[in-house]
């Protein structure tokens, strides 16, 4: 164990915000600075509004939003979590979509193979000619993208240029596609369509269909103190301003504590970031750049939400609204999560379209999520270069840094990239680099 001189001379480091970006930057810089982590929510961000939930005498919390991962595309957040220990299970994420009218369009299954997932028509479907066809229209797709997905030019267009270039069917782009990358990155349809091709590309080739979803099987309330071990955690703790003071950086929060640190990592959003910093004129005008869309999400007991009782309903359920902008979906909870089995239905509702009995819901909150453009990304590997110079002790970290859709991998790998930059180890690193 650490002497408490030893711990004293060390250079001390701020991180602002413990997502999961904020909450990796602390796990892998503790061994070298003394780590101070601010976090604005009365307890650490990715349970923050996590709620209980009591059914057939079972007590268990749900997490605010759901924290699903694959295999194919999560190699950072992977290594962290098998490094401290976070037990990972599979995650059923079938999904059944139905129209204004409550007509099923189309029903699937996932049927476990091993290592990986078989996907299958359900119920009608069987006989819907309509389901045939997105399933013709799906592997053709997914055939062309992944011979694509080495194209050189892919960075020069925008997935919705692909989609057009690719000749896509309409039924899968429109029914499927869309929603179903709509809800990954919670955003409109037309933010899908403005990401940059070759970042889509990666994630819908990665495997992610075959190898299907996983989950952390207790939650984010067993993955928070795993990262939080030897840091000084503040709650209740808004930034006002990071500005420089001297050869260091001054962190106020809003109650007017102030705080001088030799390092500063802000591991929050753009928006968020742009308005903490003072004097980083350069770097605001760059985090402005970075666009993100508002959504909102119900956790509740109303089935009402659910298209026209189907037999053997699967965990997802997509609402697709004639001319609708984005997708109404419902994550069964009790089907898709182990650790909810045996309890009465609970959803999870993203953009919540149709009304939810007030006296059924157990949560409603409102978030904010990046999204990708050609020019946020010229924006995001210019804040990038700008952490390159020499001097440099504020460091931007998040989902929005990498290049990659902003999700849970993005945001470690961003976090993985700073601690290197601040001359810390990676463990998992250097344990694959001991083994060979």
């Amino acid at each position: 164990m650490e002497s408490a001189a030893n711990h004293r001379q060390k250079p001390s480091l701020a991180v602002i915000g413990t997502g999961i970006a904020g909450l990796s930057a602390a796990y892998l810089l503790k061994n070298k600075y003394r780590v101070t982590v601010f976090e604005s929510q009365a307890r650490a961000g990715m349970g923050a509004h996590s709620v209980d939930y009591v059914s057939n005498g079972i007590a268990r919390r749900i997490d605010i939003p759901l924290r699903i991962f694959c295999r194919g595309y999560y190699e950072n957040l992977f290594a962290l979590y098998n490094h401290i220990g976070v037990e990972m299970v599979t995650s059923d994420h079938s999904g059944i979509f139905a129209d204004d009218a409550g007509r099923v369009v189309l029903h699937y299954g996932n049927i476990r193979w091993g290592e990986s997932q078989v996907s299958y028509l359900k119920g009608r479907s069987w006989l819907s000619q309509a389901a045939w066809t997105i399933g013709l229209q799906s592997r053709r797709f997914f055939a062309r993208a992944k011979r694509d997905i080495d194209r050189t030019d892919l960075a020069d267009l925008s997935f919705g240029e692909y989609l057009e270039q690719s000749g896509v069917g309409r039924e899968f782009a429109e029914t499927v596609l869309l929603p179903m990358l709509s809800v990954t990155c919670t955003c409109d349809y037309q933010a899908v369509r403005d990401y940059p091709a070759d970042i889509m590309l990666e994630y819908l080739t990665c495997g992610i269909h075959e190898i299907g979803i996983m989950s952390a099987a207790k939650g984010v309330d067993d993955i928070v103190p795993r990262m939080l071990v030897d840091v000084d955690l503040r709650t209740n703790s808004p930034i006002a301003a990071i500005a420089p003071d001297d050869q260091q950086l001054r962190v106020t929060t809003r109650a007017g504590a102030n705080d001088r640190f030799d390092q500063v990592v802000i591991a929050a959003q753009a928006q968020q970031a742009a308005a903490m910093i003072s004097g980083f004129d350069e770097r605001r005008a760059l985090l402005d750049r970075v666009p993100f869309e508002r959504s909102t999400m119900s956790v509740h007991t109303d089935q009402q939400i659910l298209p026209a009782p189907v037999k053997g309903l699967s965990p997802v359920s997509y609402h697709l609204p004639r001319g609708g902008s984005r997708a109404e979906v419902s994550v069964d909870l009790t089907k898709a999560i182990a650790r909810l089995s045996g309890q009465e239905a609970v959803f999870q509702t993203w953009n919540p379209m149709r009304r939810v009995a007030p006296n059924r819901e157990l949560a409603r909150v409102d978030f904010t999520r990046p999204t990708v453009t050609r020019d946020s990304r010229k924006a995001a590997t210019a804040l990038r270069e700008s952490q390159n110079q020499p001097g440099n002790n504020l460091w931007l970290c998040g989902s929005y840094m990498a290049e990659k859709i902003p999700l849970l991998e993005a945001a470690v790998e961003s976090s993985v990239a700073v601690a290197k930059q601040l001359g810390a180890a990676i463990p998992w690193e250097d344990s694959a680099a001991a083994a060979t």
